[in-house]
């Protein structure tokens, strides 16, 4: 008989555009690859999404509930946002507005209904927040599995600045870590550096399990080459997230013109991602070049051309795939050493790595010479392969499920 599988995930993750889409995209199609039987509550910003949600219903051969934001979404009127405010300064828990979302009637009501007329034997949960629609799965004696995006307490202050009011913010939000931590029968970290953290606050099972969507790049083999000048390359899914938009501004003010006065034209450099702010679009002349968002297949034929990923990362958590696509492709990557989040790629064997603006230009320059970059590429391939695979990563979860169906009294 089919093991059930309930999926509650947040924003609904298709078209996949970012890393965190393509993760909880890429784990729906997982499980129903395995064979299991699945069911997916999600959370939808707009009426559109409702209907595109239904038509993938369709396509998959899956039952998708979409239920609307409700405190999240702009366009409340005047009583909402009171009743909001009140309802979260009340109970300080909730604080953490993304929390708070999942105190919604709707949502609750529909996973009750789901509960009780799927039957699931497991429910996997797409973040730590979702936390308040515990209560009901755990009455039921079902098993909970969470899937943590990033360690949310630590991703707010870095993202949001370490302030007074921000560290009244944090710790409900390190509340809802130690709450999904120690109420989930398996939880997923996204980097080693993260499960250490789980660990700390004594989460019950804690296992690795990187980005779903990376395996998809290993395909891809970069196409190094001889010749003059170099193109170097940065990308961020958007530049509305605050490190994607602080590593583009060090690179465009201070990397790039120092690197341009040291190497005069050896290299011109590539910048993609979408919304980057107009302040650094300016910045995008005199050998470097502007592209925006593009989509995957056009990109693939624009890396054809590229020769090295150049990744600052100055505050961040979580994975960030702007460095591990790269690796996972098999460019030559220069980054900062931090964006590696305890993964075991290694200085001048896997990559190089730089925290100054001189560190990053003295790197680049040496990445002026081809065998360097070949052997880069050829070691941060092989490591991507051995760490991403899709056979490594399905068989770490399909063991953690195996054994927690295997010893759940629900079984």
């Amino acid at each position: 008989m089919k093991k059930k599988i309930l999926i509650v995930t947040p924003k609904f993750p298709f078209p996949a555009y970012g890393a965190c889409e393509q993760d909880r995209a890429a784990g729906i199609e997982q499980f129903i690859g395995w064979g299991y039987e699945v069911s997916v509550l999600t959370k939808v910003s707009s009426e559109k999404y409702k209907k595109e949600a239904e038509t993938l219903s369709a396509a998959l051969g899956v039952p998708i509930c979409a239920v609307s934001y409700k405190y999240l979404r702009a366009g409340m009127s005047k009583t909402q946002k009171i009743k909001n405010f009140w309802g979260r300064l009340l109970r300080p828990w909730y604080i953490d507005g993304a929390a708070y979302e999942y105190t919604d009637p709707e949502i609750q009501q529909e996973l009750i209904r789901i509960l009780d007329d799927f039957k699931p034997d497991l429910v996997w949960f797409d973040y730590t927040y979702l936390w308040p629609l515990f209560r009901f799965v755990k009455k039921r004696g079902i098993p909970i599995v969470t899937r943590s995006i990033n360690f949310e307490a630590v991703h707010f202050l870095e993202e949001d600045g370490r302030n007074f009011l921000n560290y009244l913010k944090f710790l409900p939000k390190l509340l809802s870590e130690f709450i999904s931590g120690r109420s989930s029968d398996i939880l997923f970290a996204i980097t080693p550096d993260e499960e250490k953290l789980y660990r700390k606050i004594r989460s019950q099972h804690v296992v690795v399990l990187p980005l779903r969507g990376i395996s998809s790049y290993l395909s891809f083999k970069a196409n190094l080459k001889d010749s003059r000048p170099l193109h170097v390359f940065f990308f961020g899914s958007t530049y509305n997230v605050a490190h994607n938009r602080a590593a583009a501004e060090m690179l465009l003010r201070e990397i790039i013109p120092l690197v341009q006065k040291t190497f005069l034209g050896e290299f011109h450099f590539h910048i993609f991602g979408a919304k980057l702010p107009a302040h650094l679009e300016a910045l995008c002349v005199d050998g470097v070049t502007h592209h925006g968002y593009l989509p995957l297949e056009e990109l693939n034929t624009v890396f054809e051309g590229m020769d090295i990923a150049l990744i600052p990362s100055l505050y961040g958590a979580g994975m960030q795939q702007k460095i591990f696509e790269p690796l996972a492709r098999g460019f030559p990557t220069l980054v900062s050493p931090r964006g590696i989040a305890g993964y075991p790629f290694y200085p001048e064997e896997h990559l190089l790595s730089a925290d100054s603006v001189e560190d990053f230009v003295g790197a680049l320059g040496k990445l002026r010479d081809l065998n360097l970059r070949k052997k880069l590429s050829e070691k941060a391939k092989e490591q991507a392969s051995a760490l991403f695979s899709y056979d490594r990563k399905a068989g770490n979860i399909r063991r953690s499920l195996d054994e927690l169906l295997l010893n759940s009294p629900k079984i």
